[in-house]
């Protein structure tokens, strides 16, 4: 969507703030002219938003055969701001600055990447000049550069920031960083910034910065450090974040609540700042093999995302608002939208955390609405969910199963080849209640003779869980291939309780190492053929009917007979009747 006056608006206040960035840029060091031996200055944010610095000598210049990522500059840090935690993600961009021939500070380039030595004091920087290469209005195109090279010095690894989550409830957060731990990822979950907020940040070399893929109640990005500006440019990094070409992500200010340290420097173990993304300043253009760059100013477009749950019992309410990056005007150059992520972690958050607990037995319904610019309609579909088994890892197993159903919704239009689709909003509504709104299937009672198809007046007998026996009279629909003659035996089967959704993490985490595309098959030949994959995900869980199979392994539970707007029947039972010719 277009920027809001209110986007609009907050630009102007930040340009107003931020007088210091329409200069030109600090006074750069060809990579030539850096010797080992140079004592300079490096500059990043270890609390809060102030800019701290740190000693820094130069032990060599790295040649690109040694990285297989270009030249390098080798450097040890030192003093107050680093000596207690040694550098580690989140320092990624901290310009380093070395006096010239004249003695005037000069930057040389920006810390960039680590390489395995014990308290992390020991680092590679990307020369000035390659970051500076990386344009920050990047061609229409994806660039197919590639991170492999040959020969390494050590363990190099970029010191990319992991991605941060901030503004998640601790319980949901602490299961999304196990789940990537466990797939090898590193996701961390943040508050969402100070108490009371703080002030929009100029942007500067030395700031901490997010990339941001939303903004709102739940915000994620990775955080990192300015490296250079030059008027509204911004250089950071000095690595890739996903290394893709053009973006259009945001660019915010960040805060840092503090440096983690973990000294070892091994996977799992490692110094990070922990930090969360703040104000939006402008748009991330382009995300290249040694910087990531944008514009402070005008903001990207993004998909608003509304979640929102209601516990029935207590009658209370929480709402989950944000907007999520809309990357479809550069061809979703990840391979799909963060909003595949976000959108169902935003359901997960507000439907997981309105009962304040997680009790197993519990009956929900969720409602969920996606708008595409290329439809009139919204896509919509509901589903009940019944369940008895008890998820704290994700709020509660209903709040899982519906962040697991709009999951689908939005793979499958990220999954979508004929055209580029635009996703114009988000919605989803889950009401909860507590208790196992079900019923077992005791016996049913038919009518002597009916037609097959027919709609018959029958008595079920059913067995409430943890409650009465029942004798309710409904009207059931005779399956369409039972076969006149003599008397026919029918089988209703009902709908079991739902799964605990236990494993919706890993699912989710496992989005970022898909490359999209949704297989070999072209998938729907059209946007209408799509929608109507997308409602067939409302799904019938009332009772069903079908003559009786021999084969006991057939799994088909037959035609729908009745639904109950109040309860899940579940079970089985069977009657006979005299089916007549029609």
């Amino acid at each position: 969507m277009r920027p809001s006056l209110a986007a609009l608006a907050a630009s102007v206040l930040i340009a107003l703030l931020a007088p210091a960035r329409a200069r030109a840029g600090d006074p750069v060091m060809a990579l030539a002219d850096v010797q080992a031996g140079m004592q300079c200055t490096g500059y990043s944010v270890v609390r809060g938003t102030d800019v701290s610095s740190f000693d820094v000598e130069i032990l060599d210049v790295v040649d690109a055969a040694a990285t297989g990522r270009g030249a390098r500059i080798l450097l040890q840090a030192s003093g107050p701001a680093v000596d207690a935690t040694g550098l580690g993600p989140g320092f990624s961009g901290s310009p380093v600055y070395c006096p010239d021939a004249a003695g005037n500070p000069s930057n040389v380039g920006a810390i960039s990447e680590a390489i395995g030595e014990y308290g992390g004091k020991v680092v590679l920087a990307t020369p000035i000049e390659a970051i500076l290469g990386s344009p920050v209005d990047p061609p229409k195109v994806r660039p197919g550069a590639s991170l492999r090279g040959g020969r390494r010095l050590g363990r190099i690894r970029s010191l990319a920031s992991p991605l941060t989550v901030s503004g998640l409830a601790p319980s949901l957060g602490t299961a999304l960083t196990r789940a990537a731990a466990r797939r090898g990822r590193v996701v961390l979950a943040a508050p969402v910034g100070p108490l009371g907020s703080f002030g929009v940040q100029s942007l500067r070399p030395g700031s901490a910065f997010s990339v941001g893929y939303s903004n709102g109640d739940l915000q994620a990005g990775a955080a990192g450090t300015i490296a250079y500006t030059d008027q509204d440019r911004v250089w950071g990094f000095g690595h890739p974040f996903e290394g893709i070409g053009p973006r259009s992500l945001l660019l915010q200010d960040a805060y840092v609540f503090r440096v983690i340290n973990n000294p070892i420097g091994v996977e799992g173990a490692i110094t990070y700042k922990l930090a969360a993304g703040g104000h939006d300043l402008g748009t991330l253009t382009n995300d290249t093999l040694d910087a990531v760059t944008g514009r402070v100013g005008a903001l990207p477009a993004t998909i608003p995302v509304r979640a929102n749950a209601k516990d029935l019992d207590a009658g209370t309410t929480r709402s989950v608002a944000m907007g999520v990056a809309d990357e479809s005007g550069v061809d979703e150059p990840s391979g799909g939208s963060p909003l595949a992520f976000l959108g169902p972690l935003g359901t997960l958050q507000a439907a997981g955390t309105v009962l304040n607990g997680s009790p197993a037995r519990l009956t929900a319904r969720g409602c969920f609405k996606v708008a595409l610019r290329e439809l009139r309609k919204p896509l919509r579909f509901c589903n009940r969910y019944v369940t008895d088994t008890a998820d704290p890892s994700s709020g509660s197993a209903v709040a899982a199963l519906a962040a697991g159903d709009l999951s689908d919704a939005l793979a499958q239009i990220d999954a979508y080849k004929p055209a580029v689709l635009h996703v114009t909003g988000v919605d989803s509504s889950v009401q909860v209640r507590r208790g196992q709104r079900q019923a077992f299937l005791r016996a049913v009672k038919l009518p002597r003779r009916a037609r097959a198809g027919q709609r018959v007046r029958a008595t079920l007998v059913l067995r409430h869980v943890r409650g009465r026996l029942e004798r309710k009279r409904v009207r059931l629909k005779l399956p369409l291939d039972l076969r006149p003659g003599r008397q026919r035996r029918v089988v209703f089967r009902g709908t079991a309780v739902d799964g605990g959704g236990g494993d919706f993490f890993d699912e989710l985490i496992g989005l970022f190492e898909e490359e999209g595309g949704g297989g070999d098959g072209l998938g729907p030949a059209s946007v209408q053929e799509l929608a109507l994959s997308i409602e067939a995900l409302e799904r019938f869980d009332g009772v069903y009917a079908r003559p009786p199979s021999d084969d006991e392994e057939d799994i088909d539970p037959g035609e729908p007979a009745y639904l109950d707007p109040d309860v899940r029947i579940s079970g089985r039972a069977s009657a006979r009747l005299r089916v007549t010719r029609r």
